[in-house]
């Protein structure tokens, strides 16, 4: 931790990820809760010479520096205090003569968590918000099957393989599998099979199901045995998300009971139950090889759900919601990796990886960890707002919402053609996701764009030489949306419309343009949203167009007025440009779309197409 960085937080509040201790003359006991619930969660800062006061914090120092350091650090590296040996990451920080000492305490792996105190695992703590909270016995457990060595979905059960299976199950399996795999299935029997794939195993010289074999395969009555809850629980709703409260009924629901084979059936059939464009698909593999974006996302995110859920965590269910304006995906189990992580391929840790493999072994689940990618390459054909997750070490949660909101709006096309930059379709996309949130990270960049981490860093660096965007005084993985941008910049509402204050708080109706390219400042009315008249000069201008023959399919006679109201704010916008620009009065003069004009015209006519199909005549 810098010293800019540390007057930021205490500008703030505690976050979850910092905790201040005021510690003049020796470590506070309560410090060794902050430790465990640091490392058992996201990791975070201790930080001690900070005073907390009403309305704020104040830094008073810490008076025995060397005592202060070197006790706090004997202390948790002697297992004196704590169950696990910790090791921080130290930062002295001085200011106006007063000196305050930082730690960070990591994250610990999952094999060893939880950390807890005096020999005592009712000690344990994790963070939520900017406190400490002692683990109930159910987060205990959580962690420590996540901790185990045997993961959970391989543990054998003491059930009869002869009985416990459902056939239909295994059937549907195994027909998949020989068409994703020719050759690699020349078992006659099912418990056979099951056995080569590891689904069943021997032992003291008989054969017994796996946890995940039941998970997959199970007969109704065994798998309610193995997991005493709904796999899923499915909802649709007609309304908005910002309308769901509990009480509101669903309009139509699917409580998934049955293993997971049955469970996945279940979901996809509804899922085109209630598709906007209802489709074909295979009848086994319920895939195509020309997937709709719209399918893929789901997919994916309902793979997702199903294949990494906590099958110990017998109280929490998951759930899908479907609003018009989003989609939902919450499971009970976090990922063992960061959101950075999820999105970038490469295998990653799972926390059921027989089941994983499973889905898998038959195409159902995309390969190399990029499931979470997909998802993400799914909104950027669509052209919605990315994902978002939540991804809670506390609470053990994952939730992945996806947005129908579109990211790149017409009046996202107006914004940049008024700020006079030019930015390629990934710069575009990342600028247009700035204005909406004000801030961005690396991941976020990775998200929308697809780039990997050298092409991301590089598209920050073009933006940050645009003066769009700055980096934060958290470091170069976190961005703003440049300061002198923040108050002249409309902020976009959730449909894609301007609101009516900008990021800033200045009113849209009093906007300041300027040409950021340059030192020349414009007063200009901002265009947020073009009439019928200029709609109709837009889709007139794809080859230069002379004024008259502009009023003539417009049915204007009076030439003045026509300019003033109709053309000069496409001119001062941006979207349309002079072919002769030194000589406004020419006789040759023509007007022409800009790259900019180009962009909108294209992006009107996706969104009527879109609207059409939508909604066709009856």
């Amino acid at each position: 931790m810098t010293k800019d960085e540390l007057l930021a937080r205490l500008k703030g509040f505690e976050w979850n990820d910092v905790e201040f201790k005021l510690a003049q003359r020796g470590v506070p006991d309560d410090s060794y809760e902050t430790v465990s619930s640091f490392a058992n969660t996201s990791g975070g800062w201790l930080v001690f010479g900070i005073r907390q006061q009403a309305g704020g914090f104040s830094i008073e120092g810490v008076i025995e520096v060397d005592k202060v350091q070197n006790d706090f650090l004997s202390t948790i590296r002697s297992r004196q205090k704590l169950n696990r040996e910790i090791s921080v990451v130290e930062s002295a920080i001085e200011h106006e003569g007063a000196n305050v000492l930082a730690f960070y305490v990591p994250e610990l792996p999952r094999g060893v968590k939880p950390a807890y105190l005096k020999g005592d695992i009712r000690q344990s703590f994790i963070r939520r918000g900017g406190g400490d909270e002692r683990c109930t016995q159910a987060e205990i457990e959580r962690m420590l099957r996540d901790a185990s060595s045997t993961r959970f979905d391989a543990e054998v059960l003491d059930l009869d393989p002869a009985r416990c299976f459902d056939e239909p199950s295994i059937r549907w399996y195994r027909t998949v599998f020989n068409r994703a795999k020719p050759g690699t299935d020349e078992t006659a029997d099912d418990l056979t099979f099951l056995h080569n794939w590891g689904f069943v195993v021997e032992q003291k010289g008989n054969l017994v199901p796996t946890r995940s074999a039941i998970l997959l395969f199970g007969a109704d009555a065994y798998l309610r045995q193995a997991l005493p809850r709904m796999v899923v629980d499915f909802q649709l709703y007609h309304g908005n998300a910002s309308d769901y409260t509990p009480d509101i009924r669903w309009a139509d629901r699917l409580q998934a009971e049955e293993n997971l084979i049955k469970t996945w059936q279940a979901v996809s059939g509804f899922f085109f139950k209630h598709a906007e464009r209802p489709f074909s698909v295979d009848a086994v593999t319920l895939r195509r090889a020309d997937d709709p974006p719209g399918y893929v996302s789901f997919r994916e995110a309902a793979i997702n759900l199903l294949i990494h859920q906590d099958f110990g965590d017998h109280t929490r269910v998951p759930v899908i919601r479907f609003f018009r304006d989003q989609s939902e995906f919450f499971n009970p189990g976090d990922a063992f990796a960061t959101r950075e992580q999820l999105i970038d391929p490469g295998d990653k840790e799972v926390r059921n990886p027989t089941v994983v493999s499973a889905f898998r072994r038959i195409g159902l689940s995309d390969q190399g960890g990029t499931g979470v990618g997909a998802i993400y390459a799914g909104s950027r054909k669509l052209g919605y707002m990315p994902p978002v997750i939540d991804n809670n070490k506390a609470d053990k949660t994952f939730r992945l919402r996806l947005p129908k909101d579109r990211l790149l709006t017409e009046e996202q096309v107006l914004l940049q053609a008024r700020l006079g930059v030019n930015l390629s379709d990934h710069e575009a996309a990342v600028f247009a996701f700035l204005t909406r949130k004000g801030q961005i990270d690396m991941a976020d960049v990775k998200g929308l764009t697809g780039l990997n981490g050298p092409g991301a860093v590089a598209l920050v660096q073009r933006l940050t030489a645009q003066v769009l965007v700055e980096p934060t005084q958290e470091g170069g993985h976190l961005f703003n949306l440049a300061e002198h941008l923040r108050d002249r910049i409309p902020a976009i509402g959730p449909g894609g419309g301007p609101s009516t204050k900008p990021l800033g708080g200045v009113e849209a109706t009093e906007q300041v343009t300027e040409q950021v390219a340059g030192t020349r400042t414009e007063q200009v009315a901002a265009l947020v949203q073009l009439s019928a008249v200029q709609w109709l000069i837009v889709n007139q201008a794809d080859n230069p167009r002379k004024l008259q023959e502009l009023m003539e399919e417009a049915g204007y006679k009076q030439r003045p007025y026509f300019k003033a109201t109709h053309l000069e704010p496409l001119l001062a916008a941006g979207l349309l440009r002079m072919t002769v620009p030194g000589k406004p009065r020419s006789s040759n003069q023509q007007y022409v779309l800009t790259e900019a004009g180009v962009k909108l015209k294209a992006l009107h006519a996706h969104a009527q197409a879109e609207h059409v199909e939508r909604n066709p005549r009856k």
